[in-house]
């Protein structure tokens, strides 16, 4: 399947880098959760981006405080694509159909193949786990 986020213009130099498509990928009684995670990411990173403007406004009244502007910036730009790649994104992977079901079905034409699927499976669903829990902390 074709890459289609984050949604960037045709004539972008730099194309979408996943594929996401609940619908498609997320079985329906866990759409809901999965999209609660992504809102709750894109929160996250509005939350970071007015943190820029917090720190800058704190910056004009008190100079001193031009390394938390600075800090707001890189926290923004490191945070933002790091918490997606390293915490949504298993997230999403272990509630996709290729996890569980493509692993059960794979045991049908290869008994090694389906272990080591199922294998990976529990790790996604694993990550998930402990993301949430850690989240819920």
């Amino acid at each position: 399947r074709k890459n289609n986020w984050p949604p960037l213009p045709e004539n972008f130099p730099v194309g979408p880098c996943f594929y996401q498509d609940f619908s498609v990928d997320i079985p329906v009684e866990f759409q809901k959760t999965v999209k609660i995670m992504y809102y709750l990411w894109m929160f996250h990173t509005v939350t970071l981006f007015l943190n820029i403007f917090g720190c800058l406004a704190w910056f004009y009244v008190d100079p001193t405080r031009g390394v938390d502007f600075g800090l707001s910036i890189l926290w923004f730009l490191l945070f933002t694509p790091c918490s997606f790649v390293c915490w949504y994104r298993p997230l999403y992977g272990a509630f996709r159909n290729c996890g569980w079901i493509s692993s059960l079905t794979g045991l049908n034409k290869s008994i090694p193949v389906g272990i080591m699927m199922i294998i990976i499976a529990a790790l996604f669903t694993a990550s998930a786990v402990i993301s949430l829990v850690m989240f819920k902390k």
